[in-house]
């Protein structure tokens, strides 16, 4: 059985992994191979870091032919541009053809640019590579701003804004606040001018924890000097300028746009079902709606919460997804039946800064330290469980 797997995030990689292992050790009869426009593994929870030379760039990727090296799965380096399900291909960029008895799909998701001019005036976060961009540009914002004599344009300069108040959002604020210090020593740019705008169209940041988490958030980042926008929807986005729909305007020499996720559309564009940002719909096996031998984890697949929707896209539930599907598969080579996907809730913890964090680690509310330290204790576990698969 040829398993293609359709990219290298947490969800597609665990999947790979944990595949490989059960061919090792029950003698399957089974191929995988593992597709990726990049050649490395990129850990999207610390992108923050890069961006805020938080960490250094070797520790927020890895490469995919070290860690995949002696563990038997075919490395497939090419973008993917479609999708024929019912000739069972997958069509690569470069024109290569990949066939399948198997596909899973783990694409990930993309920024979604929901407000006009988002896509050309601002910087998304969503790889390593806008990390990279990101870092550069503001590094040569503080380094022009040590030179700018007029108060405006310094001001403009000066000032970061963030649209939204997710996971992202809240995590560059809080790191960004705080690099912000050795930035100016660094570059001569005045601290007193730095200004950090964290904007959020609904009445709350961090949806997915509940409002406790949102009120702990919006103090401990002001507290940080970062500037909260509740209720602020941007309705559209100029060069180093924002409008706000009530008729407002922010004026930021660095806008980073974090309002949003979508699915790629090549999946729509493949047949597939999909929600309303694009995800593919999914029975409890993890299998595509109306098909019989593709499947979809991580954060392009709606994976239903149990509770009337669908899971939110993140790692932690990704990697499991990866698990449980390798696991569906290694058991129907073998004849035995799968068991459904149950979603288990661990709970969510998310940095504001490097000293300071807020999370709910299942269904317990956890701030501060504890939270900073199970954080890091998440990541070094992650990282344990990938280097030794």
């Amino acid at each position: 059985m040829r398993i293609v797997i359709l990219g290298a995030g947490y969800a597609g990689l665990r999947a790979a992994l944990d595949l490989a292992r059960f061919r090792r050790e029950q003698q399957l009869d089974v191929t995988v191979q593992l597709v990726d426009q990049y050649p490395y593994h990129q850990l999207i929870q610390l992108l923050h870091l890069t961006a805020t030379a938080g960490i250094t760039d070797q520790k927020s990727i890895y490469q995919l032919d070290q860690l995949l090296q002696g563990r038997d799965i075919e490395r497939v380096e090419g973008r993917v541009t479609a999708i024929q399900p019912l000739e069972r291909v997958v069509r690569l960029a470069d024109g290569r053809a990949l066939t399948y008895d198997r596909l899973v799909l783990a694409l990930g998701s993309e920024t979604a640019f929901n407000a006009p001019g988002a896509r050309e005036h601002a910087f998304p976060l969503h790889n390593f590579s806008h990390a990279i961009a990101l870092r550069k540009h503001i590094v040569s914002q503080f380094t022009r701003a040590a030179s700018i004599t007029d108060p405006t344009e310094l001001r403009i300069t000066m000032t970061t804004a963030i649209v939204g108040g997710g996971y992202t959002g809240c995590e560059l604020a809080g790191e960004l606040a705080d690099w912000a210090d050795d930035l100016c020593r660094q570059t001569g740019a005045p601290r007193k001018e730095v200004r950090i705008a964290l904007i959020e169209r609904e009445g709350h940041l961090l949806p997915h924890l509940g409002p406790w988490a949102s009120h702990e958030a919006v103090r401990r980042l002001e507290r940080l000097g970062v500037n909260i926008f509740l209720n602020t929807p941007v309705t559209q986005v100029e060069p180093c300028l924002l409008r706000f729909g009530d008729g407002r305007i922010l004026r930021a020499g660095t806008i980073v746009w974090g309002a949003g996720v979508r699915a790629p559309a090549l999946l729509a564009e493949a047949g597939f079902p999909t929600d309303r940002i694009g995800r593919v719909l999914v029975d409890r096996y993890l299998r595509v709606s109306g098909q019989a031998v593709v499947f979809a984890i991580g954060d392009c697949a709606a994976v239903a919460n149990g509770r009337g929707g669908f899971l939110p896209p993140t790692a932690s539930y990704a990697v499991r997804q990866g698990a449980h599907l390798a696991q569906a598969l290694a058991d129907e080579a073998r004849g035995v039946a799968p068991r459904p996907y149950e979603p288990v809730e661990l709970g969510e913890v998310v940095s504001l800064g490097p000293n300071d964090a807020i999370g709910n680690a299942l269904g317990v509310p956890v701030l501060g330290y504890p939270a900073v330290m199970l954080k890091r204790g998440i990541e070094e576990y992650y990282r344990a469980t990938i280097e030794s698969a």
